[in-house]
């Protein structure tokens, strides 16, 4: 497992999330670790974000060989 390091965070922010904590009834690890687990995964807009980008740096992705030519290929194979 990977681990993170945040520097130059404001002292206030570090005591609200440790009051947090305490009243979630965790330990401030576990109450971030949970807070960071809840917030990382991509939504389907970002997904969708992620995929354009990709489409703008490397263009449109298409099959090379149409699949019917594929299949007809292979079934000639049998």
């Amino acid at each position: 497992m990977g681990q993170v390091l945040i520097r130059n965070l404001d002292d206030e922010v570090i005591e609200g999330l440790k009051v947090k904590a305490r009243l979630a009834g965790v330990s401030f690890e576990t109450f971030m670790r949970d807070l960071l687990k809840t917030i990382a995964p991509l939504s389907a807009d970002e997904k969708i974000a992620l995929i354009e980008e990709f489409r703008r740096q490397h263009g449109p992705l298409g099959m090379r060989t149409p699949p019917e030519d594929l299949i007809r290929e292979e079934r000639e194979r049998r």
